[in-house]
This record gives C-alpha cells, structure tokens and sequence, in this order.
C-alpha cells in the first residue's frame, strides 16, 4: 500500500502495474474529481495528488501535460495529476 495525499486528506491506496492514480483511488472507494482535457490543453488540476517524492521512481514520469497545469514546482514537491500519473 502506497500513502498519498488528495484534497488535504492523507490516504492508504493499493497499487497495481498499468493503473492510473485516479484508478488506485477510485478502488478505494475516493471519489476524484477530473476535468482534464489534455487534448484541449486544459484543467483545474481538481485531481492534483501529492506522492512522496522518494517513491517517485514507482510512477511513470511526470507528462507536459502535469509540468504545464502544476508547474515545475509543483512537480518537484512530488504533485501529480491522478489522471496521468501511472504506475509502473
């Protein structure tokens, strides 16, 4: 089990190779919201999650999608949009 933090809230999520963060969370019953369109280019990073930054290695890298809607230091804090963050 992985501890993120999601809306001020810290949580225990099962994780799974292949699957988004937003579907670790939706599998624990934490409902997010997600209104990214990265076609369109555009969010209000209302799926923002914050993953501990020493166990990045576990998630795919961050897309330019998240380093355009977070920002770069944002990203370095370990925030990720559950919508692309994948884990490996």
């Amino acid at each position: 089990m992985r501890r993120v933090e999601y809306k001020d809230q810290e949580i225990l999520i099962h994780t799974r190779s292949g699957w988004r963060l937003l579907d670790s969370l939706a599998e624990q019953g934490v409902a997010v919201e997600c209104d990214c369109n990265p076609k369109a280019g555009t969010s209000t990073a209302r799926c923002a999650v914050k993953y501990p930054k020493a166990e990045a290695f576990l998630l795919t890298a961050p897309t330019e999608f998240e380093y355009k809607v977070l920002g770069p230091e944002k990203v370095a804090q370990g925030w990720r949009l559950g919508c692309q963050a994948l884990w490996k």
